[in-house]
């Protein structure tokens, strides 16, 4: 595996994961590493596996491009806090946009506007308790999520 690309090594992955019946799939930048075409056919690839077993993808992602014809629901998350969600097609946003990136882009700009959070005072003799939702990737998250 040491001498393939990483768009190779990415594809080995996902064929491995593939192997196994799923019913949720769970996909994290899965095309950061592919070039267009193979992304594209990719992304066709998991519409056609989704329909045929039945099942829901999770894709969070920061690539937009080709996604307005692919993603079923969406779900926008700023901060750990769910903001917008829905059908793809009940967003009016998304529906009157000339693309997803536009839309995406002025929700990410009015952040920028946003004041920063202040995370509460804790009292320096509580000690931190670790917890199995502080790794989450949903607490700092500027992804978007779209499902099938």
């Amino acid at each position: 595996m040491h001498k393939v690309s990483d768009g190779q090594r990415r594809r080995v992955q996902i064929c491995m994961g593939l192997l196994h019946p799923y019913k949720v799939l769970l996909l994290d930048e899965i095309t950061v590493d592919l070039d267009v075409v193979t992304r594209m056919d990719l992304l066709g690839f998991f519409k056609e596996e989704c329909e045929q077993r039945e099942a829901t993808i999770v894709y969070a992602t920061h690539i937009f491009d080709g996604l307005e014809t692919w993603a079923t629901d969406f779900a926008y998350i700023q901060e750990g806090e769910l903001r917008r969600s829905g059908r793809y097609s009940d967003i009016e946003e998304l529906r009157s946009a000339k693309n997803l990136l536009s839309v995406v882009e002025s929700w990410l700009r009015s952040e920028t506007k946003l004041p920063k959070k202040e995370p509460p005072p804790r009292p320096e003799t509580q000690a931190r308790r670790s917890s199995p939702f502080d790794a989450s990737p949903f607490r700092s998250s500027r992804h978007m999520a779209y499902y099938r």
